[in-house]
């Protein structure tokens, strides 16, 4: 991803502008993505201490955490006292020129502020509104507030992880990050149809509805004819496939689906013969015979290292990964080839490893052209960019 700090947003989405007053993750990670696309996103903070996720995930350096940093680069950051007459009234002079506004309040927040979408598109008809919420603006639900274990626990996504006896949450806020990528392509969607209609429109996106969507969709099948399918075995098939094999000196994950992944398995493994047998020849037959295989693969397996089985079912063309830590991650030769993982450099807290925007455009590449803000770093600069004089620049930032 081609750093060019300072220089021009040269992205899909350059020109466009992004208010973006959300905290933590699901909203930053979106307009995160919207910034590496080429968006001019003004982060606004709330005084005294601005986003909570600048004091999350370890030591802090130059004002920011290392948690920060990976979900607030390509931003300027505005400190603004939106409950104050002054802050309100700024943000509606801002909000009159903006492409989008993006938020993460329980929902009504920003009404009971006079801020709300129906106040803010008297203003601006094109403006596109987003908010990202637990349960969305309706249902008994709307008002409760909601983190990513409350979402991953509803959403019956524990149980089906670990069992009813024993569930098991996600070590990672995977429910705010699917509501933030959700969001974004939901903006650009919005920002399309604004294109066709010359109108904006607000966007809810509920980070339960987008959790369980993406991570239920799936697995969901046996249940979804009526009656459901009560056949035996679904979960023990699941534990079988979704798991690391062990190796002589680690793990490995294998899945092999058509007949000649199969049978190149079978010759990394050095056992062309098990192809042959007829219990095995065919998907279906090995579906019914799975007991039976899967005792085969994994004493099979455990005869090799790691990197041995690895580089044999690479060269047959059986898809076999290592089960990698994090730093056999970063030294892998893909990631690294790829450039995944690049040190965006930062004059006070040194190079922040982060993780590049994974979509490859021909004709208009993003690049990282701001670094993660200080608060209110800004700030002078973006109110003087909207007609703001210098008195009030200084009546709004002391």
């Amino acid at each position: 991803m081609k750093i060019e700090l300072d220089g021009p947003a040269g992205g899909p989405l350059a020109g466009i502008r992004v208010l973006d007053l959300s905290t933590i993750v699901s909203g930053p990670l979106c307009g995160q993505m919207l910034g590496d696309l080429g968006a001019d996103v003004v982060k606004i903070e709330a005084p005294p201490i601005g986003d909570t996720g600048r004091f999350l995930g370890g030591s802090q350096r130059a004002g920011m955490s290392a948690f920060f940093a990976q979900f607030n680069r390509n931003k300027r950051s505005l400190r603004l006292d939106l409950k104050s007459e002054a802050g309100a009234n700024a943000f509606r002079k801002l909000a009159a020129s903006a492409d989008v506004v993006l938020e993460n309040f329980r929902p009504g927040v920003m009404a009971r502020l006079g801020l709300g979408y129906d106040s803010l598109a008297e203003l601006n008809p094109r403006l596109v509104y987003a908010s990202i919420s637990g349960f969305g603006p309706d249902g008994p639900y709307a008002d409760l507030p909601a983190y990513d274990m409350v979402i991953q626990a509803l959403s019956g996504f524990a149980k089906q992880l670990g069992s009813d006896q024993e569930p098991k949450l996600i070590r990672n806020v995977m429910a705010d990050k699917t509501s933030g990528v959700t969001a974004a392509w939901a903006l650009m969607a919005a920002l399309f149809a604004r294109e066709r209609t010359g109108k904006g429109q607000r966007v809810d996106i509920p980070m339960l509805d987008a959790f369980a969507g993406l991570v239920l969709a799936d697995t969901y099948g046996a249940q979804a004819f009526d009656p459901p399918d009560q056949g035996a075995g679904a979960g023990a098939a699941a534990d079988a496939l979704f798991r690391a094999w062990p190796t002589r000196d680690g793990h490995v994950a294998v899945i092999v689906i058509e007949d000649h992944q199969f049978q190149a398995l079978c010759r990394a493994l050095g056992t062309p013969e098990v192809a042959e047998d007829e219990r095995f020849a065919t998907l279906m037959s090995r579906v019914q015979h799975g007991v039976e295989l899967f005792e085969m693969l994994g004493e099979g397996l455990k005869k090799f290292t790691t990197e041995e089985i690895v580089r044999r079912a690479r060269a047959e063309g059986a898809p076999v990964a290592p089960v990698n830590d994090v730093a056999a991650f970063l030294d892998d030769e893909q990631v690294r080839a790829s450039g995944i993982v690049f040190d965006l450099p930062h004059p006070e807290a040194g190079p922040i490893p982060v993780f590049r925007s994974a979509p490859r455009f021909s004709e208009t590449p993003s690049s990282v052209h701001r670094l993660p803000p200080k608060l209110g770093e800004h700030s002078d600069e973006i109110l003087r960019e909207a007609g703001f004089t210098e008195a009030e620049i200084s009546a709004l930032t002391d």
